[in-house]
């Protein structure tokens, strides 16, 4: 399975919402866990617009625990915090965001079942990454000027993104 990268409009459009969970929807979780640890970074969470398939899902895996978000809706919010996040459709690049301390979220798990997490630090962050994907939003939206952004060596920005900043 392949990570959709930057420039591709698939990334910003808003996902659908998922009305029921067949064996379609199990197998692609499968494939996006693969996915999500088969880089030379594996990530921590993955969209499924990430992967072409502009659904309202997640996966994630962070510290011990793994899961899958299916319609998250993020019902609280507090505190901020300013910490450097990547993104495995903008490989090798990396920036500064502003985001929520503390979360609450709404959802259901691959069984359909619903939840509500209260959650803080990455899990926290890695929630509301991955939310944004769903909305169409990418994580380099948020940083201000071209010079915030860390670059691995071997990598370099995305052309669309650098034209992005030469408009301002």
């Amino acid at each position: 399975m392949k990570i959709i990268t930057y420039g591709n409009p698939v990334l910003r459009k808003k996902a659908q919402k998922i009305k029921s969970i067949d064996k379609k929807i199990v197998d692609l979780v499968k494939k996006m866990f693969k996915t999500m640890d088969a880089g030379k970074v594996p990530g921590v969470g993955l969209a499924a617009p990430q992967v072409g398939v502009s659904i309202a899902l997640f996966v994630y895996k962070v510290d011990d625990d793994k899961g899958v978000v299916i319609n998250p809706v993020i019902v609280s919010k507090k505190g901020e915090e300013v910490k450097e996040e990547g993104c495995l459709s903008v490989p090798g690049v990396y920036g500064p965001v502003k985001r929520a301390e503390k979360i609450i979220v709404k959802g259901l798990n691959i069984k359909g079942k619903r939840f509500k997490l209260n959650l803080d630090g990455l899990k926290a962050r890695v929630f509301q990454h991955e939310t944004d994907h769903l909305n169409g939003i990418i994580f380099t939206d948020y940083i201000e000027k071209i010079e915030e952004f860390t670059v691995e060596e071997g990598y370099k920005l995305p052309e669309q993104l650098v034209e992005r900043f030469k408009e301002k």
